[in-house]
């Protein structure tokens, strides 16, 4: 996979986080290294998801709550019973999906084993699996009302390669954020930047940008759209 040339400003924030990563093992906090080239892989989650507290709590002291109690409205409302999840992560919205917005089934895709691993022990109700998002074929052979791909698209510099996977006709929710991070490949500093990029996508897309609760500058802007057949 071609690794994207980082930008002025990716390269800066790169080398904050390393710095903040040393001086965290220097008071032996837990801490991951910032990914090689701003691009994680799988081994670089596995540690990420192992070292770092936050994703073992539960789901409503996750400071993705907030985002999660606006999918989950619209899962419930549109009664979206069976998910289907891109990048999952360590269950913690798997669970928040089952006490909160009434789904009957759930599948977790994430090519993070550890990730995985969590996700079965934290959400016994629901079926995970370890697999790449820009290869798998999970969405034309799992049942589904709706396909979930939250702070994913970001990671993975062929993003469109995540998109091409979800079955045409299928209703989707997924989200981006304006800001950057060692992981990110890409962020959006607007609505309308978004839609540039994924609109051609989805047919019935919206965009609306949500602001984060503990950090008030953090926007992640939720994607909601019906996939139709454009494959860029």
């Amino acid at each position: 996979m071609d690794r994207p040339r980082l930008s002025r400003y990716h390269k800066k924030t790169m080398l904050k986080a390393r710095l903040k990563h040393y001086a965290k093992r220097a008071l032996g906090k837990p801490t991951v290294p910032p990914p090689v080239n701003g691009v994680a892989d799988a081994a670089w989650y596995d540690a990420a998801y192992s070292a770092i507290d936050a994703y073992h709590e539960p789901y409503w002291q996750s400071h993705y709550y907030f985002l999660w109690c606006v999918i989950a409205d619209r899962v419930r409302g549109d009664e979206l019973r069976r998910v289907l999840d891109i990048g999952c992560g360590p269950g913690q919205f798997a669970q928040a999906l089952f006490e909160m917005a009434d789904i009957t089934t759930y599948t977790g895709l994430d090519f993070s084993p550890k990730a995985v691993e969590y996700a079965r022990k934290m959400c016994t109700r629901g079926t995970f699996t370890v697999g790449d998002a820009t290869t798998t074929d999970i969405a034309h052979r799992t049942p589904h009302d709706v396909v979930i791909c939250t702070e994913v698209l970001e990671h993975v510099p062929n993003d469109a390669d995540v998109i091409r996977q979800f079955a045409t006709g299928a209703r989707c929710l997924c989200t981006v954020p304006n800001f950057e991070y060692p992981s990110h490949v890409r962020h959006f500093e607007t609505a309308d930047q978004v839609r540039e990029r994924y609109a051609p996508f989805f047919d019935k897309f919206d965009v609306w940008p949500l602001m984060s609760y503990y950090a008030p500058k953090s926007v992640f802007y939720l994607m909601d759209g019906v996939r139709n057949t454009h494959q860029g």
